[in-house]
């Protein structure tokens, strides 16, 4: 019996099929016709396609194979998604045939892989393709390699992937409205308006052309201020619109006569038809077909002063994500021209009154600012407990009570914004107040009308008439709820610090006196660096992550910065993203600078042909799951064990046996150095977010 044979008789006998797992492509692979296949019948198929194909489908991970010259497609259940509605027919034909609309980027990428044997790697790549009907912009990171066939000659391509769509123009936008917002402030609104246009045009891709244009209502008209991606005066962007005007040429285009009278929220969608000749692409293949447009409305007013108009991406669709961010863009220009606008009109009364004047109404409107920020409502009673009294507006705000609704009375308050024990210490001091005319101030936890729980400072003082007897009590109550929070968290933020602290300067302790045991001061000096900068590398991506752990592919290729050139090639880490603890980080990172440091001096990374591949995951044990990583050395100079151990050896083994809990080997065998790792999941790897 041939090993082919073997193999599949394993199979079959495991499984019932010539497939392992139950995913949905396993089946789909054991129930296809593959009697008229290039690839042929499975029982043919090489074995080194079958190992590959069984590692793909039992992945989590988006995994395709191309197979034979046709390099006709496999895949597994994670795949799905980059296919959208090309599966399952995608399922064994030629790539060309499944990407015919990017075959020019992807099929010399695949070809080279197949035909050289050089492997290729692309991150965030732009690729335009047909899913659900329609060309999508995307954007993917990917590698294809090659897969040996059973002959050595190379059978096909290996390639994980990942769609980093999201991500991609997620951070283009947030790149736009974070420009937008650091715009200095504009003299005047058009200024405003040409200021916002040069950030918008950095972004064709979001707006492959843009107008703003502000209403003249004394004219009936829309003047255009700014553009992006079109010629102002052309077509697309007539200096001036007539509002309402009918006719399809010289008249309102764009419909501006509804937008103007649109509020806050609501958008008109146009479609760019044969009206407005031939639009402009900006960095497309092809035309915007529709354009949304915004009110732009400014602070204080109650009609909208400006409209935005923005082509929408033909490549991309208009979801809630993509109308957000338009929304966003036009608020922030209304912010921008409300900036404005109050900047002008500050100049034109500074010309007009006294210094004094205009100080006066600055202070005046600072304060009217101040209390709106402040978030305090006020609250006027008469002292008897089923009075509601006067309120004003913010006071409903504040609790989340009906603006249009009367307050509830004193008594009505109790278990309904405070709890009957804090109603009791208002209560009181309101009597006090009342009895005696000192005023008071109360700091209480008191909770909204959905239940949400708040924090508020009373301030109350006796209201007397003009004999001077007390006949009320007027109130401020301040929402302080962000600042409690933020006073939580700083203390907790400080006893995180100080922990923290603690903690690596034991480790840095601990690095000194070990280091200084055997090294002369020069040595010392020189090896001490090195460890502390490793340290500090790990303590570096703890920082960016907020504490909350270290991704060990980022570790590991801190750890080995000064290998990079040789990442992929002779340094090869294969692992999912995992997250491990602080104190894991730190151990592991240091174990791996010593091995990398020994590597360089003595191992595989001292010739040019050594490899060391780092390797990590989860197994059970015991029926316990279990952290294991695998340092592994071969093709270097043939290994002899040190006659002596130093504190590297100590990194090695013990500072990583007892930070991470485990069990801890290294092996000097002659084929190069083997350091192992098994530890309990608890120890080493942080639970996702939300979970206990």
């Amino acid at each position: 019996m041939t090993a082919g044979a073997a193999w599949i008789n394993v199979a079959e006998r495991r499984s019932g099929r010539f497939f392992f797992g139950d995913s949905e492509t396993a089946a789909a692979i054991a129930a296809a016709n593959w009697a008229k296949s290039p690839l042929g019948l499975p029982q043919t198929w090489p074995n080194r396609l079958r190992v590959a194909l069984e590692i793909c489908l039992n992945s989590a991970f988006p995994i395709a194979l191309f197979w034979g010259g046709e390099l006709c497609l496999l895949y597994n259940d994670a795949y799905h998604g980059l296919l959208a509605d090309k599966h399952p027919r995608a399922l064994g034909r030629p790539a060309r045939e499944v990407w015919p609309e990017i075959w020019d980027v992807i099929g010399p990428m695949l070809q080279g892989a197949l035909t050289d044997g050089v492997p290729t790697r692309s991150e965030d790549l732009q690729l335009h393709m047909m899913r659900n009907g329609r060309r999508d912009e995307g954007y993917f990171t990917f590698s294809y390699s090659p897969i040996p066939d059973d002959d050595g000659t190379i059978g096909g391509v290996f390639c994980p992937v990942v769609e980093t769509t999201d991500r991609v123009i997620g951070e283009r936008r947030l790149r736009t409205l974070r420009d937008l917002a650091a715009l200095s402030r504009a003299e005047n609104e058009g200024e405003a308006c040409r200021l916002a246009a040069s950030v918008l045009a950095v972004n064709g891709y979001d707006l492959p052309f843009s107008a703003i244009y502000r209403f003249d209502e004394s004219r009936g008209e829309a003047e255009l201020m700014a553009a992006t991606g079109v010629r102002p005066g052309g077509s697309v962007a007539p200096l001036r619109i007539p509002l309402g005007d009918p006719d399809p040429i010289r008249g309102d285009i764009w419909g501006l006569a509804e937008v103007a009278r649109l509020t806050p929220g609501r958008v008109a969608i146009r479609a760019i038809d044969a009206r407005f000749g031939e639009t402009p692409c900006g960095p497309w293949s092809a035309a915007a077909d529709e354009a949304v447009l915004f009110p732009i409305v400014l602070l204080g007013q109650d009609r909208a002063a400006a409209a935005l108009i923005a082509a929408v991406n033909p490549f991309k669709r208009l979801d809630a994500a993509y109308a957000y961010f338009l929304d966003r863009v036009a608020a922030k220009i209304a912010s921008s021209m409300t900036d404005a606008r109050a900047y002008a009109a500050e100049r034109e009364r500074a010309e007009e009154i006294r210094v004094r004047e205009l100080a006066l109404r600055r202070t005046e409107a600072e304060l009217r600012e101040a209390q709106r920020l402040g978030r305090i409502g006020s609250w006027r009673w008469s002292g008897r407990h089923d009075d509601r009294g006067g309120a004003s507006p913010y006071l409903a705000h504040i609790f989340g009570l009906d603006p249009d609704a009367p307050p509830p009375s004193f008594s009505e308050q109790k278990g309904r914004l405070y709890a009957p024990a804090d109603w009791e210490r208002l209560d009181a001091a309101t009597r006090e107040t009342l009895r005696t005319g000192e005023s008071f101030e109360l700091d209480l936890p008191a909770h909204r009308a959905d239940g949400a729980a708040i924090h508020v400072t009373i301030r109350g003082e006796a209201v007397r008439d003009e004999r001077d007897a007390i006949v009320g009590l007027r109130s401020t109550i301040q929402d302080i709820t962000e600042r409690k929070q933020a006073q939580e968290r700083v203390e907790l933020l400080l006893r995180e610090v100080t922990h923290r602290a603690k903690n690596l300067l034991t480790v840095v302790r601990a690095v000194a006196r070990q280091t200084a045991r055997r090294d002369s001061p020069i040595a010392f000096a020189q090896r001490f660096d090195q460890r502390i900068a490793a340290l500090g590398a790990s303590h570096d991506l703890l920082v960016q992550n907020e504490w909350r752990g270290v991704e060990l592919h980022a570790l590991t290729r801190s750890q080995l910065a000064h290998f990079d050139d040789l990442f992929g090639s002779r340094i090869r880490i294969e692992g999912p993203t995992t997250i491990v603890k602080p104190a894991a980080s730190q151990a592991i990172g240091m174990a791996l600078h010593e091995l990398a440091t020994n590597a360089g001096k003595y191992g595989a990374l001292s010739t040019d042909k050594g490899v060391v591949r780092i390797a990590f995951g989860v197994t059970s044990e015991g029926g316990e799951p279990h952290f294991e990583m695998e340092w592994r050395e071969s093709g270097g100079p043939s290994v002899v064990a040190p006659k002596r151990h130093g504190f590297g050896h100590m990194v090695i083994l013990q500072m990583a046996k007892h930070a991470l809990g485990g069990r801890v080997t290294l092996d000097y065998a002659p084929t190069g150095v083997v350091w192992k790792v098994s530890a309990p999941l608890d120890n080493v790897i942080e639970p996702p977010q939300g979970e206990d």
